[in-house]
């Protein structure tokens, strides 16, 4: 049996290129024998750190930046729709409560990270709806399928899932990240480690990995 090559996605479910990233390498997890190991991250600090800046707080790229959104929803075939007060859903609510519970559902159910991760930015932005709120994020581990949804509500306000998202942000940091998506993937015959920044880099990881890039979809290839 072939090693599968391992990838460690860092994310923030505020990022609506980090959801087309996400989609994107859930994809291609079969067809490209992947190891997707999901770790939801902090990205405000991670801008802090790094001294970079969200795309909308440079006016030329925020003159594109719902068109481009919107096509690159397209172009993947999801149900993406514009937040409506986009500056106060970022900049002020933010995501951390959101964060938090990822970060347990990593600890306690690593099997439904996948879809709950999925299901809070569905939230976002395909319903415009609060991710910060509690009773919304009961209804994402319900749509994932989390066995125990009060045990991981409970275990979220901890200090563990707390270290746990922290961990996750430091991690990406020490690697460089300055945005999101970020990942990083280990070559299991070479060994050698390799990183990317953008939604749009996947065909650059087929290519490292020697794997044949089929589109947005490739099961529709």
């Amino acid at each position: 049996m072939a090693l599968r090559t391992k990838v460690n996605f860092y994310y923030d479910t505020l990022s609506p290129y980090a959801w087309f990233g996400f989609e994107t390498l859930c994809r291609y997890q079969k067809p490209w024998n992947l190891d997707l190991q999901l770790k939801p991250m902090n990205l405000g600090k991670i801008m802090g750190e790094s001294g970079n800046t969200p795309p909308g707080m440079n006016p030329s790229k925020a003159s594109m930046l719902s068109r481009d959104v919107q096509r690159v929803s397209d172009m993947l075939n999801l149900p993406y729709k514009s937040v409506q007060h986009f500056a106060k859903t970022v900049f002020i609510r933010g995501s951390i409560p959101c964060l938090k519970t990822l970060a347990a559902c990593q600890i306690l159910y690593p099997d439904n990270l996948e879809e709950m991760s999925r299901q809070a930015w569905l939230g976002l932005y395909s319903q415009d709806i609060d991710i910060t709120d509690k009773n919304n994020i009961r209804v994402f581990a319900e749509k994932a399928g989390v066995p125990d949804i009060d045990k991981l509500l409970e275990f979220s306000s901890g200090q563990e899932a707390r270290e746990q998202l922290i961990s996750n942000t430091n991690e990406a940091l020490e690697s460089k990240c300055f945005g999101a998506p970020w990942y990083t993937v280990t070559n299991p015959e070479s060994g050698r480690t390799e990183k990317f920044f953008g939604h749009d880099r996947v065909e650059a990881l087929g290519w490292v990995l020697g794997k044949e890039y089929q589109g947005p979809n490739p099961t529709q290839s």
